[in-house]
């Protein structure tokens, strides 16, 4: 019986993670298009200073991966309305969660 009740909170934890990723909470919060980069566009951005990678996946999400961005800053998504402002203006923001 706990086995069960154990593989059907997994499998809606997986599916939950699964519609977290395409439907990423930070990135429809706001009205404004938001263009998209690749992996190897956003590559070529590390390290560089007018650059900052926020990863918005939940905190659950974010302890359980070993799939990490070395400098990136971790934000809650739900919450982007708090953290947003802390972030120059000048500066390209590339958010992401996985």
């Amino acid at each position: 019986m706990i086995i069960r009740i154990f593989s059907a909170i997994t499998g809606f934890l997986i599916a939950l993670l699964v519609v977290v990723s395409f439907n990423c909470p930070a990135a429809a919060a706001t009205s404004v298009e938001v263009p998209r980069i690749s992996i190897e566009q956003a590559k070529q951005m590390l390290g560089s200073p007018d650059v900052i990678f926020i990863d918005v996946r939940t905190p659950k999400s974010w302890w359980r991966s070993a799939a990490k961005i070395t400098h990136a800053v971790r934000e809650e998504p739900g919450a982007v309305k708090q953290w947003a402002p802390k972030y120059a203006r000048d500066k390209t923001l590339i958010i992401y969660c996985t």
